[in-house]
C-alpha cells in the first residue's frame, strides 16, 4: 500500500485521498492475488471466478507493460474469451496500447493524450489516464 502511495503525485492530494479510501476498503475485505504470467493464469482465474457469478476482467495502464507480442496475445486471449462468453471485458489503455481497441472507435487525434476505455474490445470513450474526467464516444 505504500508503494501505491508513493506512485501518486505530490500535487494530486484528492488522488491520494481517493487511494486512502480505497485502501480501507481492501483492508476491510482483501483480494485473492495470484502471482503468475498473465497470459497463462488468466482463462484459470476467469474460469474459478464463475463459480461466483458474472465474470468482468478490469485492467487499467497494465497493458502498455507487455511486449507488443505480448500486447497482440492478450488481445486475442480477451477477444476469445468474450466470444465464448466467458467474461466481458474492461480495458483503459493508453490510445496505441491495445490499437485493434483503439480501431473500433473514431480516429484519436495525435496530439490528444488520451486513454481509451474499451468494453468488450469495443471502443467506448476516451478517458484521462488518472480517472479524471471520460468523454463517451458516439
Amino acid at each position: 500500500m505504500a508503494w501505491l502511495t508513493t506512485l501518486v503525485w505530490p500535487e494530486h492530494a484528492e488522488r491520494r485521498e481517493r487511494l486512502e479510501r480505497a485502501i480501507s476498503v481492501a483492508r476491510t475485505d482483501p483480494p485473492r492475488l495470484v502471482r503468475g504470467d498473465l497470459l497463462e493464469e488468466l482463462p484459470g482465474l476467469v474460469e474459478q471466478a464463475a463459480a461466483h457469478g458474472p465474470v468482468v476482467v478490469f485492467h487499467s495502464a497494465v497493458i502498455a507493460y507487455l511486449e507488443p507480442v505480448d500486447r497482440t496475445r492478450f488481445h486475442e486471449l480477451m477477444t476469445g474469451l468474450v466470444s465464448e462468453g466467458r467474461c466481458h471485458w474492461v480495458s483503459n489503455e493508453g490510445k496505441r496500447v491495445l490499437p485493434e481497441v483503439t480501431a473500433t472507435g473514431p480516429e484519436v487525434p495525435e496530439e490528444l493524450p488520451t486513454f481509451v476505455l474499451g468494453i468488450d474490445g469495443r471502443a467506448m470513450a476516451w478517458t484521462h489516464g488518472h480517472g479524471r474526467s471520460m468523454t463517451w464516444l458516439g
